[in-house]
């Protein structure tokens, strides 16, 4: 797993072509999953990849420069800093995507230009509205409610797209370069044996072409949250809309099995984010917080479910969180994947139900730590002599024994590896044991969503190490485990 913006990139930011270079770096050594953090486009000030602006498009800032269609120079790399600076990128970016299109608009074969105009009409129902939100977005640099009066929704908005048509076509352009890009990515990777796993948000932002051109598909009055977890001792106010489940349902939730089609051309898998909100949902009234709020609203549950299972895509649901026994037994009652999160079961954490990877449940997927969470590494790190050692006798290791943090790390990967878990993913900083997090939920800060991950020479021999382990164990599950000590 590791978050896109995340890797080694030649433009300020990692994009496709440091797929490229990833897929190339681990090809051999036995991985077949490359999960992915959400890749919807973001309004020019946002950088969490679960406040987009729209379900559908994607983010503009990961596409490859070198791969551009209809750009005949070359451009100078830039190299990644320690962490991604977004107006940067972003400076450096669409002036250059602006000069493909417009070379694209001269000098567009007849073959590309039928693709694009398939692309367009097949896509049409999502991607009309938000080319207009995007371009009308980009020239106000303010949330939509800001805008004047006659842009407030799609209707209105149309007579300024056709006095606009060249600045909206722009962002239909983005959209169909992206889907060109990622078919010959996702196609280089099969080739190597490896899928992509993506990421389905569960909501959108309020500055969203979605909320802007329908809004009658979402409550009022209340927003998205959840409440004092480990995460955060007051709640999370997210800030989302909610949807009118009932209304959504009318139609056999047809929006939401849009949404999977559409990312089944991206990715062969899907994790559904924040998949207990689906059983039920933290619905903040406007004008309380989220430690306020008594209890649960129910959600769509099982009807959803079974309409996104129609669409025959595979689902993996992140169940972390405030989550009861009931919804445990739902999430085997509608035969979707949960998450196993080894730190949980350690440290101040201690939490039976992630504790032992021998006692996972097939129907699982096993993982190091989260994008939410600290890095494993990290959290080796600030664990206390008495809590490093209990973890280190269940290891096997003996207490006559010297270790570092590094053999901890590794012993649990190998742990994991053995599990019953259907699913094992790890992400990249705990594979290189680096203390990198990504995010740390309830906080607004600079280090969210924006730090790198290098991989050097070094880095790489570690991944082949592990490669080796990997395919010597094959992910058999043949060879047995130890059982979990007595508590």
């Amino acid at each position: 797993m590791v978050p896109l913006f995340s890797l080694p990139g030649a433009h300020g930011i990692g994009d496709i072509d440091s797929l490229y270079h990833l897929i190339e770096r681990v090809r051999n050594l036995g991985i077949e999953i490359i999960q992915l953090l959400p890749l919807n486009a973001l309004s020019g000030n946002d950088t969490s990849p679960y406040s987009s602006i729209s379900a559908f498009g994607m983010d503009p800032i990961y596409l490859s420069l070198g791969r551009l269609k209809y750009l005949n120079r070359s451009i100078d790399v830039v190299e990644s800093g320690t962490s991604v600076q977004y107006s940067e990128v972003r400076g450096l970016k669409l002036p250059i995507l602006r000069e493909s299109f417009k070379n694209f608009q001269k000098d567009a074969t007849p073959f590309d230009q039928k693709r694009y105009q398939n692309f367009y009409r097949e896509n049409q129902e999502w991607l009309e509205p938000f080319s207009i939100f995007h371009a009308l977005s980009s020239k106000e640099n303010k949330a939509f409610w800001d805008w004047d009066q006659d842009h407030q929704d799609l209707k209105s908005a149309r007579e300024w797209a056709n006095s606009n048509e060249e600045e909206v076509n722009f962002y239909r352009y983005l959209q169909w370069i992206f889907f060109e890009q990622w078919s010959d990515l996702k196609l280089f990777a099969a080739e190597n044996g490896l899928v992509f796993m993506g990421d389905l948000p569960l909501y959108v932002s309020k500055n969203s072409a979605d909320y802007w051109s329908e809004p009658g598909n979402f409550k009022k009055g209340v927003r998205a949250g959840v409440p004092p977890d480990l995460y955060a001792a007051e709640g999370q106010d997210w800030g989302n809309p909610i949807y009118d489940w009932k209304k959504m349902g009318k139609d056999g939730f047809s929006w939401w099995k849009k949404r999977l089609v559409w990312l089944e051309n991206f990715f062969d898998l899907v994790r559904l984010d924040h998949i207990r909100g689906i059983y039920s949902y933290w619905a903040v009234p406007d004008g309380k917080k989220p430690n306020q709020v008594k209890r649960w609203t129910p959600g769509p549950a099982s009807d959803l479910i079974r309409a996104l299972k129609d669409t025959q895509i595979e689902l993996i649901g992140e169940d972390l969180g405030s989550i009861p026994p009931a919804i445990d037994k739902w999430m085997k009652d509608i035969d979707i994947p949960g998450y196993k999160v080894f730190l949980f079961g350690w440290g101040e954490y201690k939490s039976e139900k992630y504790r032992f990877p021998e006692t996972y449940s097939t129907k699982t997927l096993a993982c190091t730590s989260t994008h939410d969470s600290e890095s494993f590494f990290e959290f080796l790190e600030n664990m206390d002599d008495s809590r490093v050692f209990e973890l280190a006798a269940y290891l096997g290791i003996k207490p006559e024994e010297e270790f570092t943090i590094l053999d901890l790390l590794d012993r649990v990967i190998d742990r994991l590896l053995k599990s019953p878990s259907q699913y094992v993913i790890f992400p990249l900083q705990d594979l290189l044991g680096k203390s990198i997090r990504i995010n740390l939920p309830g906080s607004v800060g600079e280090d969210n969503w924006s730090k790198t991950i290098p991989i050097t020479e070094h880095d790489q021999s570690r991944l082949e190490l592990l490669g080796e382990r990997i395919l010597s164990k094959n992910l058999s599950k043949d060879s047995k485990t130890p059982a979990p000590l007595d508590s």
